[in-house]
């Protein structure tokens, strides 16, 4: 279930609905963790605070692992920590240890939303002051605190922050380079809008169709498609369960298959692919978002795909 998210103040009183954040919980399929995604509705109106002070360029170091990339996050003088730089989110989220720890004020409340199941949660928000990412001092954010799965990561830094630049996410160089949106010439190609707050593409299809996708660095599988496709699109073999997925308060069953012909997704063909099948939208992940060079503009809300190591 996917919703546009409605603005409004936050308050310590009453249940904001300022950004729609996607929040990760665990499908375990073929004995991997994959990462698929949730929503919140959260408070005061974007990814960043409006006392936030975000350079507009500079480079952003990453770190990855095969099912993550990460952000390096320091509040104050603190220890840094790892948090996942999301794509798929426009909210960013702080485990409740750190909290805890830095004694983060809460400013309002947040409303979680599965995106797979329409269940729905209350989490508080609160406000991150002096923190560093990457090496890059930004000042405040705002975000929700819940358990988060402390594995190798405490939280997620959504990429949506960053709106006085075109941020270049190259992940074949582990980095995300920030150019001054105002100053800087846009990319070549046509520009493709977000849906529904997250950078997407349409997906060229075996069929010669299109279908919107979103660009999910906290997806690690390659390629997942809404639900209701999974008896729509050409598959070697019927679809089968291939692992399940747990979210709030509930499970379920993961279907999955290898798509016979080719998607297109930009520059890049992938020929046979396996996909998922979850939620009501479809979903690009790591191992296809490596391939590619991808310019967000958050302010704007469109992206451009182009080749892999383009500037």
């Amino acid at each position: 279930m996917h919703r546009r998210p409605h603005f409004r103040p936050s308050t310590l009183d009453t249940e904001s609905e300022g950004f729609c954040m996607r929040f990760g919980f665990a499908v375990a399929a073929f004995g991997v963790a994959f990462f698929a995604a949730a929503q919140f509705y959260a408070g005061p109106a974007v990814a960043r605070s409006p006392d936030a002070v975000i350079p507009d360029s500079g480079n952003i170091t990453l770190f990855q692992s095969p099912g993550r990339v990460l952000i390096m996050m320091r509040i104050g003088d603190g220890e840094l920590v790892p948090m996942v730089f999301d794509t798929g989110s426009d909210g960013h989220s702080v485990d409740r240890l750190l909290v805890k720890r830095h004694k983060l004020k809460r400013i309002g409340a947040a409303i979680e939303l599965d995106g797979t199941t329409g269940k729905t949660r209350k989490l508080p928000l609160v406000a991150v002051n002096d923190i560093t990412l990457g090496g890059l001092k930004v000042g405040r954010i705002d975000a929700t605190a819940l358990d988060y799965d402390r594995s190798d990561a405490m939280g997620i830094i959504s990429s949506e922050m960053f709106t006085g630049s075109l941020v270049y996410l190259d992940l074949a160089n582990s980095r995300a380079r920030l150019t001054p949106r105002g100053t800087s010439p846009v990319p070549p190609g046509p520009a493709t809008d977000y849906v529904e707050g997250i950078p997407s593409i349409q997906m060229v299809m075996p069929d010669g169709s299109s279908l919107p996708a979103h660009f999910d660095t906290g997806f690690n599988g390659a390629l997942s498609l809404p639900v209701s496709m999974m008896n729509k699109v050409p598959l070697m073999a019927p679809a089968r369960v291939v692992g399940r997925f747990k979210s709030i308060n509930t499970e379920g069953e993961v279907f999955g298959g290898r798509i016979r012909g080719k998607i297109r997704i930009g520059p890049v063909e992938l020929e046979n692919p396996d996909v998922t099948f979850l939620g009501d939208l479809a979903n690009i992940g790591l191992p296809v978002i490596r391939q590619v060079t991808l310019v967000i503009d958050p302010l704007q809300k469109r992206n451009w795909v182009l080749k892999s190591g383009a500037d």
